[in-house]
């Protein structure tokens, strides 16, 4: 390990962090918060702002979110949208280092179904 980074040895216990949650959500914030920023300070400098700014976006989503679930399924989406675009690099590097460049077009979905019309009101 690099003098810039420190280990980050957090025992978080899940069971704790739902009970908080549930009954006291501000100290629920409060150590995530703080769980959080220990993780982030843990790793090298030239990779924390980076971070911070993914944090920054998860957190813009989860207080944009109605409802717990809609802020996971959000933030899941934000994942999943990540590992998509890696894949995709991924697919053109071994294109270009065999010499078969790989076309990755993104298709619109297709709708599917009867729209209904609701009468105005």
């Amino acid at each position: 390990m690099g003098s810039t980074q420190k280990q980050c040895k957090l025992h978080i216990d899940f069971d704790e962090m739902l009970a908080l949650a549930k009954t006291d959500p501000a100290t629920f914030e409060a150590k995530r918060a703080e769980y959080i920023e220990s993780f982030l300070t843990s790793v090298p400098v030239e990779k924390q702002t980076r971070l911070r700014g993914l944090q920054w976006q998860i957190d813009q989503t989860r207080q944009l979110a109605r409802t717990p679930m809609a802020s996971c399924i959000a933030i899941s989406s934000m994942m999943w949208d990540s590992l998509n675009l890696l894949g995709d690099q991924q697919r053109k590097l071994v294109g270009l280092s065999t010499g078969q460049p790989i076309n990755i077009k993104k298709s619109a979905p297709t709708a599917k179904g009867t729209i209904i019309r609701f009468p105005a009101r």
